[in-house]
């Protein structure tokens, strides 16, 4: 009640000031003139008063309106949002870049991102990171995807990750397949080969190695060499690592002399001793090559043409090996001198295999005081694979 008296009593006053103004407009309306640089505006005393407070309700509702839509503020916004979304693409640049081994490109991003003022990608990334042995990891790797799908190669990479640290290597290795950009994360790569060695998956391995790219001529080598020499010692006696593995190398790669060590026996397990033989020939005549001589102990070919292919590429400063193999055809060969001087040379450079061999020759020979000599220095020296 009390403040309706009062609204009644506003209104009452507001009624009698409307109507005393109107009364002094009646009686005398006055004139107001306004002149300014040539420009004369004439109007009624009341007219002009009633311009200036629109005048200034007017300003007011600038102001007012200025104040409400905040250009500024508006301008900021912009920046802010324009900063956060830039700062959003240069860490996923950053995170894509790194993972692909791309270290200077994902540190320009980087910095980027700080001068943007950061992104929330990143501590969620690194989150992602933390922990992937907890039991939970998979639920956040899940909710991950589904709020980030640009970063799922980054998420991707933390699941093989998780599984290659639990030596789950079947798992590993259907993951990389299935997804073959992960093939293109180089510690990945280096660890998905060294699974699917582990598993015997070799011809696989022999395709990967020999259709990557961006990797060293060296580690290429190094790669194919570990793989066709694995691959070969498994498939002894097995024709089809023919069509498999050996046929799918380049020239080049077939003649490299590791290969061609782990090919000889291989043949010669298929029974193929003559073609052994030619490949046995082909590293033999290489300079430097000697020390792979004892792949031609075991071909069934004529021991002549053993001796005749050794005695042509003797090298000048003879390795133990080559010493021993010599030794063991001129052996084979019933020529037991030269065959106790090549056994003598391989013993004097501490070939143990030399020593039990000339050992064995000097009882033949009925030379027994020198077997029995040569029997325990072979006794007291520590055993060695030489």
């Amino acid at each position: 009640m009390t403040r309706l008296m009062s609204w009644i009593i506003v209104l009452a006053l507001l009624l009698l000031l409307g109507g005393a103004i109107a009364q002094m407009m009646v009686i005398d309306a006055g004139v107001i003139m306004i002149t300014w640089h040539g420009w004369l505006i004439e109007t009624t005393f009341w007219s002009g008063v009633a311009l200036l407070i629109s005048l200034v309700v007017a300003l007011l509702g600038l102001v007012a309106l200025w104040r409400k839509l905040g250009p500024t503020r508006m301008l900021s916004r912009y920046r802010l949002r324009r900063d956060r979304n830039s700062a959003k693409k240069e860490t996923a640049v950053a995170i894509n870049s790194w993972l692909v081994g791309a270290d200077d490109r994902a540190l320009t991003a980087l910095a980027r991102v700080a001068d943007a003022g950061g992104s929330e990608r990143l501590p969620n990334a690194i989150a992602l990171a933390i922990g992937l042995t907890q039991g939970e990891w998979p639920d956040r790797y899940a909710a991950f995807i589904a709020r980030d799908p640009e970063l799922k190669l980054f998420a991707q990479t933390l699941q093989a990750e998780r599984r290659w640290q639990a030596q789950e290597y079947p798992a590993f290795i259907e993951l990389l397949q299935a997804h073959p950009a992960l093939g293109q994360v180089p510690w990945l790569r280096e660890r998905l080969w060294q699974a699917l060695h582990e598993q015997g998956q070799f011809a696989a391995l022999l395709v990967l190695v020999n259709e990557s790219a961006n990797i060293q001529p060296a580690v290429r080598e190094q790669w194919l060499v570990k793989t066709v020499t694995a691959a070969l010692d498994q498939a002894q006696g097995d024709d089809t690592a023919l069509g498999s593995i050996l046929k799918p190398l380049a020239k080049a790669q077939r003649n490299l002399p590791a290969i061609l060590v782990a090919e000889i026996p291989y043949l010669a397990s298929l029974g193929q001793h003559a073609n052994a033989f030619k490949r046995a020939k082909s590293l033999l005549q290489r300079p430097g090559q000697s020390e792979h001589s004892a792949v031609l102990i075991d071909l069934q070919v004529d021991n002549l043409d053993k001796l005749n292919l050794l005695e042509n590429h003797t090298p000048v400063t003879s390795g133990p090996v080559f010493c021993r193999t010599l030794g063991l055809v001129n052996l084979q060969q019933q020529l037991w001198g030269s065959a106790q001087s090549w056994l003598e040379q391989g013993w004097q450079q501490e070939d143990r295999l030399s020593g039990v061999k000339l050992a064995e020759l000097f009882e033949q020979r009925k030379m027994n005081e020198q077997a029995q000599r040569l029997y325990k220095q072979l006794a007291l020296r520590p055993y060695s694979n030489r």
